[in-house]
Parts: structure tokens; C-alpha cells; sequence
């Protein structure tokens, strides 16, 4: 069946105008944020500890061994429960300012968070807390990462467990609100 070559290019401009409109709202929809006004880094002077954190009632569950974490001067795994919310996973890592949690720390957050986390001792360069990163089964191409993405607020990084680097990261700006740090929004 011979069809005409201008109905068919006017078909496949048609179905090319359509993937493109498609493309372009799957593309808005995927990139923003639930809450655009919350920043994944935010420069902050305070210097915190992890006893600034301790009125939102969060259950610490280890102390990490800092040795082998340049420049941190604490890391700790807790549990924090939001209102009308599940229990979901912490790790606070603490430095002596912003600026040494961005230089010293950022590279090895990024290691161990999002869809491309390294989940092995042998993989990682400070393997202090490895298993706790991470989900899934017993064999390696079953392990997922427990924590999506992270926040870096003046010195602290705080990873926040999540399926996805939006939810990570609304959990991130849950947990400082809760512990009173003004995130903006």
C-alpha cells in the first residue's frame, strides 16, 4: 500500500513535535524538587555537634571511628522518626566548618550516596559504617544504597536514607527544621 510522501513526513513531524513535548515535560516534572527552596549545600557560620541535634528525640545507634575521615571530628548512624512519618535512617558526619566539610567531606559522601554508591569495604576509602549504608540481599547485585543523596549544612553532612535524591533530601530538610536549624522555604 503506497501512501503519499508529504502525509507521511507530515505524520513523522507530527510524532517528532509530540516525543519532543513529551520529553520536555517528563524532563521539568523529573528535575524539580519537592521543595525547590531547599538547598542540597547551604554555607552556615554556626559550628554544630551532634548535641545540637539531640532535642528532636533521635535514637543514636553508633559512634563512628573518625580515624581514616579527614578532618571529621564525628560521624554517627542514628534512626529519627517524623511526625506522621516511618522511622528512617541518619548519618551525621561532623567537621570544624563548612568549608572543611566541603573540601574533606563531600567526596566521600558522594561515594557512598545515590544510585551509583560503592557498597564494599574494599571499594570505599573510609569503610568504617559500609554495611550500615546499605540494603538489599546477601549477593553484591542485590545491595542497594541506603541513602539517596545528602545535605551539607555549614559542618555538618547529613546523609538522609531515601529511595531517591528527592526523598533523601526531604528527609534531610524535615530533620533540621525538627532540630530548629532554619533551612529557608
Amino acid at each position: 500500500m503506497a501512501s503519499d510522501p508529504a502525509q507521511v513526513l507530515r505524520y513523522r513531524t507530527r510524532l517528532a513535535w509530540a516525543f519532543l513535548f513529551a520529553v520536555a515535560i517528563a524532563g521539568v516534572a523529573c528535575g524539580s524538587n519537592g521543595d525547590a527552596s531547599f538547598l542540597k549545600i547551604t554555607p552556615d557560620e554556626t559550628v554544630r555537634d551532634i548535641d545540637d541535634f539531640t532535642r528532636i528525640g533521635f535514637k543514636r545507634a553508633r559512634e563512628y571511628d573518625v580515624n581514616g575521615l579527614p578532618d571529621a571530628t564525628g560521624a554517627y548512624m542514628i534512626y529519627y522518626t517524623p511526625a506522621n512519618s516511618e522511622p528512617a535512617q541518619y548519618e551525621l558526619r561532623i567537621y570544624p566548618d563548612h568549608a572543611t566539610a566541603l573540601e574533606s567531606g563531600t567526596g566521600y559522601a558522594d561515594e557512598v550516596t545515590g544510585p551509583e554508591a560503592l557498597l564494599r569495604e574494599v571499594d570505599v576509602r573510609w569503610n568504617e559504617g559500609t554495611r550500615d549504608r546499605r540494603g538489599g540481599g546477601a549477593f553484591r547485585d542485590s545491595l542497594t544504597p541506603m541513602y539517596a543523596d545528602y545535605a551539607v549544612y555549614g559542618n555538618v553532612i547529613l546523609m538522609c536514607e531515601g529511595r531517591d535524591s528527592t526523598q533523601s533530601l526531604d528527609r534531610c530538610k524535615v530533620f533540621l527544621e525538627a532540630a530548629g536549624v532554619d533551612v529557608g522555604g
